[in-house]
């Protein structure tokens, strides 16, 4: 009885150290390399319906570039923007064209000061990536009509979405 009662005592330790230790990290999600590829060509291949050259950007979880690319006959700025717009879209964890209804709602000195503030993008193209309802990462386009970078990054978005649907 006495070495059972043992390792159940060192276990039992060993699950309470585990614990302790969850209190102090935690686990995030990621997108990975190969699905950013993956999501910058639906988003390149959209972009080509359309007659429309943009840049991507395509952001992990903790806002770290996976992967950027410009299609040929993009302006060079785009590339910039794309990473601006994939940025704010994670930082706030919804699509970048939805900022414009938002910003009505704050005070007038946010409604100034947030547009101001470096690296950010509020207008269509961004869009935030989920996983089991968590932000994974985060697409941004640009070098198309605001509307057109909207609809390129919410398909590519969509289409992450149903890479990982259950099913």
């Amino acid at each position: 009885m006495l070495i059972i009662y043992r390792v159940v005592w060192i276990r039992r330790e060993m699950m309470e150290a585990r614990v302790a230790k969850e209190k102090y990290v935690r686990t995030a999600n990621h997108v990975r390399l190969a699905s950013a590829w993956l999501i910058a060509q639906r988003a390149t291949e959209t972009a080509s319906l359309q007659g429309r050259p943009v840049a991507v950007a395509v952001l992990d979880a903790s806002g770290a570039p996976v992967l950027t690319l410009k299609m040929d006959g993009a302006p060079d700025p785009c590339r910039d923007i794309a990473m601006r717009k994939a940025r704010t879209a994670l930082a706030f964890a919804i699509p970048t064209h939805r900022w414009h209804e938002r910003l009505e709602t704050l005070s007038p000195a946010v409604r100034l000061g947030l547009p101001l503030q470096e690296g950010l993008a509020f207008f269509g193209g961004g869009e935030p990536l989920s996983y089991r309802s968590e932000v994974v990462g985060a697409i941004g386009v640009s070098g198309a009509s605001e509307a057109e970078d909207g609809a390129i990054a919410q398909a590519a978005a969509e289409y992450f979405a149903d890479l990982l649907a259950d099913g």
